[in-house]
This record gives structure tokens, C-alpha cells and sequence, in this order.
């Protein structure tokens, strides 16, 4: 019961994430066609090499536990298809 409500909660955050994404590429291809005469390139580049995992467990909500379930899960799955 409780993977399900994780399972739900994960695929509502990327959702949202989604519809961010959407309109960020919305706003882009506006701002583009009004300036067709600029030409700019925005790279975007991380200020860390990678994402801590306290910051993934807070991003999407969830304890150690359940990240470490999840990890099993994934592993079992995989282990029972190869």
C-alpha cells in the first residue's frame, strides 16, 4: 500500500515537473519568434557534479527507508529479468 502512495506521489511530481518544462519550452519559443533577428544560445551549466542524495530524498518527499526500498525493489526486479 504504501509503494502504490509512493508510486502516486512520484508520478504526480512529474507531472509537475512536465508542465514546468512545457511552459519554460512555451516562453523559449516565444521569446524566439519575437526576436528572430537575436540569436542567443543559453547553456546552462550545474554548479555541482552531481545531486546529493538528501536533496533527491527532499526533492521528491520520501525518507531513507523508503529510497532504500525502493533501491531493493529495482534491484529484485532486474535481478529477476537477466
Amino acid at each position: 500500500m504504501m509503494s502504490t502512495e509512493i508510486i502516486n506521489n512520484l508520478q504526480s511530481q512529474l507531472k509537475i515537473y512536465q508542465q514546468m518544462f512545457e511552459q519554460m519550452e512555451n516562453s523559449s519559443n516565444l521569446e524566439a519568434s519575437t526576436s528572430s533577428s537575436i540569436i542567443t544560445n543559453n547553456i546552462v551549466k550545474p554548479k555541482v557534479r552531481y545531486i546529493k542524495t538528501e536533496d533527491l530524498l527532499k526533492l521528491f518527499n520520501i525518507s531513507k527507508l523508503e529510497y532504500n526500498n525502493i533501491l531493493v525493489r529495482i534491484n529484485n526486479i532486474l535481478y529477476f529479468l537477466y
